[in-house]
């Protein structure tokens, strides 16, 4: 298999790279920092990462992920949840006679990129360097794996003192049932817990993922943080390693923000300066960026599309993160293709765009600009 090694000094550009990508979600980087740093105590520690193409067919692969409000993650922490997801997950696949081979993200994000690392680190057991979305998401309907058939149960929740529940669907692609379940647990488990579904082999994985993503993480992250310790412009570094597009940068002068069964609800507005003075940008969320709006009713970007935070000096943002009063860029990447040769790659989110306000056709960033 071709592999190489991640170590601690890697996750500053991992992360980073993931925090851009999450599009206002996906965790907290400080909460992605730390759980590493907490796995990777020795030097000679690190993360196997395995290219898809290299794993075995029939090998099987483990999701992991943290599930509930990324405000009330920052303020709890997370770690061994996700540990006891992936113990629980590795039973039902041995009931099965089948073994745990591997361990893959579901996102991208600061925060749950890096969730299977640390479990990666924990149980010796390597990850593959793809992802189920290329950006984060706020559902589990809102997910690349359900739209091409890969199954959502069984589902294992798991919280901090080791509780566990395993959810069977009726119809194992019923995600809306598994999401809404979910939820309600991740609720009752203070909004915080880890969960591990969408059982696969590496050949169907090969088929359904995004391929190389936590490598695109790492260098959009070694490109924003090689610009900032050249003097360079961080934006413009990150703009040119997504091949993304510069919506507005400006001061956020607003956020309204609400918590409700587990999401955080919200807008960010932005007024823009220098030669976006005059300009604004209002952005809708849905614990990820939904939506962002020229002016009323003419939008500048939209889900699967990534519409993605960061300080102008260079620190890539979640939309727990945000503050009024920062300046910032909003920067507009393309969703992976795999969304976009989908047939109901927009349709997927038109339940949350249509509360918001939108309800037209899927317009891709590169004509809205």
């Amino acid at each position: 298999m071709t592999q190489r090694v991640l170590y601690k000094e890697d996750f500053a550009n991992v992360i980073a790279g993931a925090t851009l990508l999450g599009s206002g979600g996906g965790g907290s980087p400080k909460g992605g920092m730390d759980l590493m740093a907490s796995a990777l105590t020795e030097p000679s520690k690190g993360v196997r990462l395995v290219s898809a193409d290299s794993a075995p067919d029939t090998d099987m692969v483990v999701m992991v992920a943290g599930i509930g409000s990324p405000v009330a993650f920052l303020k709890k922490g997370f770690d061994v949840e996700a540990v006891y997801a992936f113990d629980a997950m590795e039973r039902l696949y041995m009931m099965a006679g089948q073994r745990a081979s591997f361990l893959v993200p579901g996102e991208i994000g600061g925060f749950n990129l890096v969730t299977p690392m640390y479990v990666a680190v924990k149980k010796d057991v390597p990850v593959i360097d793809a992802d189920g979305n290329g950006r984060a998401v706020p559902e589990l309907e809102t997910s690349l794996w359900p739209l091409y058939g890969i199954p959502n149960s069984p589902c294992v929740l798991a919280d901090k003192k080791g509780n566990v529940v395993v959810l069977y669907t009726r119809d194992p692609l019923d995600s809306a049932t598994c999401e809404l379940v979910a939820r309600y647990v991740a609720t009752a488990f203070e909004n915080t817990c880890a969960f591990a579904t969408w059982t696969m082999n590496v050949k169907s994985l090969r088929e359904v993922s995004v391929l190389n993503s936590v490598t695109r993480c790492e260098n959009i992250g070694k490109a924003i943080n090689g610009a900032v310790s050249a003097g360079k412009d961080p934006v413009n570094a990150a703009i040119e390693a997504s091949s993304g597009y510069e919506l507005i940068r400006g001061i956020i002068t607003d956020i309204t923000t609400k918590t409700v069964t587990g999401f955080d609800f919200g807008t960010t507005a932005i007024e823009g300066t220098d030669k976006y003075k005059g300009k604004k940008m209002k952005i809708d969320f849905k614990n990820e960026n939904m939506l962002a709006w020229k002016e009323e009713g003419e939008a500048a970007a939209m889900v699967p599309d990534l519409i993605c935070l960061m300080t102008t000096k260079g620190e890539p943002l979640t939309n727990a993160d945000t503050k009024t009063g920062m300046e910032i860029a909003v920067i507009g990447i393309p969703a992976p293709e795999k969304w976009r040769k989908h047939p109901r790659g927009f349709e997927v989110w038109r339940h949350i765009i249509e509360k918001i306000g939108y309800t037209e056709s899927y317009k891709p960033i590169e004509k809205l600009v």
